[in-house]
């Protein structure tokens, strides 16, 4: 490797650039990267750079890529630079070879297409890499985020350097789009104009985490205990300090010794951590913070009588350098690294680097409880900083939930409350405005009450700020508030309607106090609630007549195109819907449907060309995705190695599967989520798979199809819909229903968007999908004794005749079901809806549709909102 980047070496001088030397050795099983980058050198040009062999084979580009075929650019053959290139975006210096600014301008996988795309064989792509290099002649595909479809480099006979860069035509060329509008690195969002002039650090919201269940340990994540403060990001930038709690609000002027001790951090900085104040007994107390937080006047007095640590556990940027693209593994070395240069102690001083435990996190939640400390903070080591995100990446393990809530109002107290409340009423913010949840009266002290009173007094107003109806328990006129306080309150679940259930005071937060109709950002937010405005957002661009659109969504940019083509054709109970009616039902439901996809490998209905055409399920995704999608590997005993599963964990997500043409979205039963006991190695064998995870599923399910025949069907062909197989399938559910009652098993039920019925009952993540199929098999086998003439647990279809077929089978690993909210392609537009078992005795599948379940969800609410709340024991 020291030879071909001879060249390339003997031009830098590595202790004065940043740019590797290429020490690193090169991935051998991934696809092939290619990565253009924007170079404002002497000259501004654009820089390819194919992988191969190891090595970026890379060509100066001046005038850059364009899309269109009949534009011809020249391309200068340059010296090979190593892989680590790709990652390269900053300032060379001026006076070094290339001084100038540099930029991730595009980057991606890519293929040579000249014998048909290679793309999972890196052998067999080299080799006809190399073959065209050596001919002067290389077509290949790019998979880019800016360049698409299939180029070429032609080499001219002139010059030995001397290449032209061109598009072949395809869906992707274009001559009236320019790909050089857009100057933006594909990474950080910068221009080299950014990198060429020193600007104000941006204001970020902080990464968040999101709740888990119960406490897990695991090699691939850390933990961190719990400080019960005020989440703050410092930025040190010129002469300056400035701190933030996590909605935004400035509160450097609060902690003035603080600021005196971030003075010693390097310039171009920015530090996430946790302001803690602490109590007599040695731990994070909140309370003791609030008396110094509440404080308006001069807070030097505080100095000595409650001081505040600021304990850091992230470092985002670093001397102007962004690291958030970087692993936490990366970042944690480069924190600790500035701790020992600054003298940082965790026992002592303004400003400490927080303990960290490797894996042990069920350990660390014992210990944590025991001493007092209200849980711990997962991180997986792997994980990038995602700025403002709620991440399933980073998780919080506490014994109970907790929100923050605007506080609108309050009741009348009677007793030894009289001169102060009853209760608090409390709402969360949304798209149309404060929203109430419930009414809290637990958990004050005395002292409390009477604080809460005084202040609310301030902000007494004539009408309620609450949006919709307010549930109060006795008919006397409450006092209503404007909502500038924040109430945080544990309570142990939600209803279905979203109401608080048995809510809990715990404090009040003025360090996240938001201006009345201003949403402030919930520590733990409600899933639905968190995702509608982004889903409002999208509905109403979604109303555009263009055919083609470009959305910025949570952070996102998703391209969206041909949405006139017509996916459903009319019919004589509904219009044709089109690609941009499929995309506004799924940003529609969106809160909805989403807590059912995340984490679960999916099985994808891709139907590109509407349902009058062919479409084919798809497991494995092969192709350019964007950023924002994940996957996960896991091993195919049939393939004998490992496939690329597609997950939805997002909005974003979610609409480009619409994009793509996928009508149908079914999920595996079991999550990639971590659980005690269970291994995360999905990908390296089938017995690895067999200890994971994904063989521990969350529910048994249950599939009813009736085989009751209308007499209009084709031989051969399956049942249609009709009302009295519907019924029979109806009276079969409710039969086992009843079974499951008896054993003290709750189920959940949802239409097909076919012909039949899907139960669904949750199971603690302890079982593996044999003993599951056991059961579900010995619970057919009871309906079958009781109901011998209207139920079949047959295989064979022809014996099925005349019956509901009770299929057991659906209980095992990679086998799947229609997911809560998806469409089906098929006449109807129907969509496998979950409903109440009340109402099973007047639903009919046709009912659900892409226009009505919208409705109904906003008006009903979700059935299943609680089903992953429920584990329940088969025991």
């Amino acid at each position: 490797m020291d030879q071909p980047l001879k060249k390339y070496r003997a031009k830098r001088n590595f202790a004065v650039t940043e740019e590797p030397e290429g020490l690193a050795p090169g991935p051998d099983s991934t696809p092939l990267r290619f990565v253009v980058q924007m170079h404002d050198a002497r000259k501004l040009h654009w820089d390819l750079r194919l992988e191969c062999d190891g090595l970026l084979k890379s060509w100066a580009v001046p005038k850059g890529p364009s899309l269109d075929p009949t534009v011809k650019r020249l391309a200068v053959h340059v010296e090979d630079h190593p892989l680590e290139y790709a990652d390269f975006e900053g300032t060379i210096p001026h006076g070094q070879y290339g001084g100038g600014e540099v930029i991730v301008w595009d980057e991606g996988v890519y293929g040579p297409d000249e014998e048909g795309l290679v793309l999972h064989d890196r052998k067999e792509a080299q080799r006809q890499i190399r073959e065209g290099l050596v001919q002067g002649k290389l077509s290949f595909t790019l998979f880019g985020q800016k360049l698409r479809g299939s180029w070429a480099l032609v080499k001219m006979k002139s010059e030995d350097s001397q290449w032209l860069l061109l598009k072949h035509r395809d869906e992707f060329a274009s001559d009236t789009q320019d790909a050089l509008e857009d100057d933006r690195s594909v990474r950080t969002g910068r221009t080299t104009a950014d990198l060429r002039t020193p600007r104000q650090l941006e204001l970020w919201r902080p990464m968040a985490p999101t709740e888990a269940p119960r406490a897990f340990s695991h090699p691939e994540w850390a933990f961190e205990l719990k400080l019960d403060g005020i989440r703050a990001l410092a930025y040190r930038e010129g002469d300056s300090v400035r701190l933030y709690s996590r909605n935004g609000n400035e509160i450097t002027a609060k902690f003035p010794a603080l600021v005196r001790a971030l003075r010693a951090v390097p310039e171009a900085t920015v530090l996430d951590g946790e302001i803690v104040a602490y109590g007599p007994e040695g731990r994070p107390s909140f309370q003791t913070l609030m008396q110094r937080f509440q404080f308006e006047g001069n807070a030097a007095p505080f100095e000595a009588t409650i001081p505040i640590q600021y304990c850091v556990f992230d470092l985002p940027m670093l001397r102007g350098k962004d690291l958030r693209g970087e692993p936490l593994d990366t970042r944690r070395e480069a924190l600790e690294t500035l701790a020992a240069e600054l003298g940082w102690s965790s026992a002592s001083g303004r400003i400490a680097l927080t303990d960290r435990f490797p894996e042990i996190g069920e350990t660390l939640f014992d210990e944590a409880r025991k001493l007092g400390f209200e849980g711990i903070v997962g991180k997986k080591r792997s994980s990038r900083y995602a700025q403002g995100v709620r991440s399933s990446e980073w998780v919080k393990i506490k014994g109970y939930h907790s929100e923050e809530f605007a506080i609108g109002g309050f009741t009348k107290g009677a007793g030894f409350r009289a001169k102060t409340f009853g209760a608090l009423l409390l709402g969360e913010w949304s798209p149309e405005g404060l929203r109430h949840v419930g009414n809290c009266g637990g958990g004050f002290t005395d002292q409390q009450t009477e604080t809460i009173r005084a202040t609310l007094e301030r902000w007494v107003v004539p009408e309620s700020p609450f949006v919709g109806p307010v549930t109060l328990k006795t008919a006397e006129q409450p006092t209503w508030t404007e909502p500038r306080l924040l109430a945080e309150v544990r309570y142990q679940a939600r209803t279905r309607e979203g109401k608080l259930r048995f809510p809990i005071f715990l404090r009040l937060r003025p360090d996240l106090g938001s201006e009345p109709g201003t949403p402030p950002v919930p520590e733990t937010p409600n899933e639905a609630a968190m995702s509608r405005s982004h889903s409002r957002a999208l509905f109403d661009a979604l109303q555009s007549k263009e055919d083609a659109l470009k959305i910025d969504l949570e952070g996102d940019t998703l391209e969206l195109s041909n949405l006139s083509k017509i996916y459903w054709p009319e019919t004589e109970t509904h219009p044709a819907f089109t690609k941009r009616d499929l995309l506004t039902y799924y940003a529609q439901v969106g809160p909805w449907i989403l807590p059912h996809l995340r984490d679960r490998p999916l099985s994808l209905g891709r139907y590109p060309g509407g349902i009058d055409q062919e479409g084919f399920f798809q497991k494995h995704w092969e192709g350019k995705r964007p950023n924002f999608v994940e996957t996960v590997d896991i091993y195919s005993s049939h393939n004998r190695r490992a496939g690329e599963y597609m997950l939805c964990q997002n909005l974003a997500t979610l609409l480009w599967l619409g994009q793509v043409g996928v009508l149908e979205i079914h999920p595996w039963y079991s999550r990639i989520a971590p659980e005690p006991g269970a291994g995360q190695d999905f990908a390296s064998s089938e017995a690895s798979l067999d200890a994971s995870v994904l063989d521990r599923p969350d529910f048994l399910v249950v599939d009813l199809d009736p085989y009751l025949y209308s007499g209009l069907e084709k031989e051969g062909a399956e049942p249609e819909l009709h009302r009295e197989a519907f019924a029979a399938t109806c009276a079969m559910a409710l039969e086992t229903k009843k079974l499951l009652d008896t054993v003290g098993l709750q189920a959940f039920v949802k239409t097909s968007g076919k012909t039949g019925l899907h139960l669904y009952v949750p199971l603690q993540r302890i079982y593996g999908y044999d003993a599951v199929r056991a059961m579900a098999q010995t619970l057919g086998q009871t309906l079958l004794g009781a109901f011998p003439k209207q139920v079949t647990l047959e295989w064979s279809v022809v014996k099925r005749k005349g019956k509901v077929f009770f299929d057991h089978n659906q209980n095992a690993r990679g086998k799947t079901l229609a997911a809560p909210y998806s469409p089906r392609p098929n006449a109807f537009a129907s969509v496998s809806c979950p409903v109440e078992w009340e109402e099973l005795e007047s639903v009919y599948p046709p009912d659900f549709d892409l226009r009505s379940v919208p409705e109904r969800l906003q008006n009903q609410g979700d059935p299943w909102e609680a089903i992953l709340e429920l584990p329940q024991s088969l025991t």
